[in-house]
């Protein structure tokens, strides 16, 4: 058995607090928004095969199938896809989920379109991380496009802050507390989370924080050659201090 102190942030992170507050869901009106704003942005036709990955509880995979799109959702989390595929029977709608590493997932037909939504880009190092974007870039049928929504430091210095506060339910009350740290030799966000309600936790995440710049040739190196970037949620062109980039890249 691994021992709690030699796993990955990840590893323990999402299977805390967190996982209670994902599995618990989010508005229906949200999720719908940014399924709709997703399909426009990879300009998909419709019953196009989606890849979205991670998937978490599957909120945005649910919502494309629901529009009728063939969607696969995975996700190394095994709580998270048994959650997924139960909602996905009680919506009524045909998706399919896998437990998987992002870095390490098997498919039987290419995708027109491949989502990484939420901040899910950035867990690992460098290597790693081009070793996800490669896999999805491998999943892609020709000019197959990959959405992933990301802060990059162009949206994150201008508001960044070491400390920062957020009410996320208030029966039972919940509190989060987030303390951060920049790190200029990795290029990574150092944080504590410490969620405060009946009980006190805390757990750390590690997040590579990279320029506009450097996630494009990331993002080449690893098989995809044209790229557009919006404010996530419009289709307004990314700046700096937009409040998200969603950027598009196409195999």
């Amino acid at each position: 058995m691994t021992n709690e102190t030699n796993k990955e942030w990840w590893q323990t992170f999402f299977f805390g607090p967190w996982q209670e507050l994902q599995l618990a869901g989010y508005p229906e009106e949200q999720n719908q928004a940014e399924a709709t704003f997703m399909i426009s942005a990879l300009r998909l036709q419709p019953g196009a095969r989606i890849l979205d990955v991670p998937c978490g509880p599957g909120r945005h995979s649910i919502a494309f199938a629901k529009a009728g799109f063939q969607v696969t959702g995975i996700d190394f989390n095994p709580d998270a896809i048994e959650h997924a595929r139960r909602s996905a029977a009680e919506n009524g709608v045909a998706a399919e989920f896998a437990v998987a590493d992002m870095r390490e997932f098997s498919w039987t037909q290419p995708f027109d379109g491949a989502v990484c939504f939420y901040g899910s880009f950035g867990y690992f190092d460098d290597e790693q991380n081009l070793r996800f974007a490669s896999r999805v870039a491998e999943a892609l049928r020709p000019g197959g496009r990959f959405l992933i929504d990301i802060q990059v430091a162009e949206s994150l210095f201008p508001k960044f802050r070491e400390r920062d506060w957020q009410w996320m339910r208030q029966d039972p009350p919940l509190r989060i507390m987030e303390e951060r740290q920049w790190h200029l030799d990795s290029g990574k966000v150092e944080s504590t989370w410490s969620f405060i309600g009946e009980t006190i936790s805390s757990h750390r995440i590690s997040m590579r924080i990279y320029t506009y710049r450097e996630l494009c040739g990331l993002l080449r190196t690893a098989g995809f050659s044209r790229f557009d970037a919006f404010e996530t949620g419009t289709q307004k062109p990314f700046r700096l201090g937009s409040p998200r980039l969603a950027l598009i890249a196409e195999k």
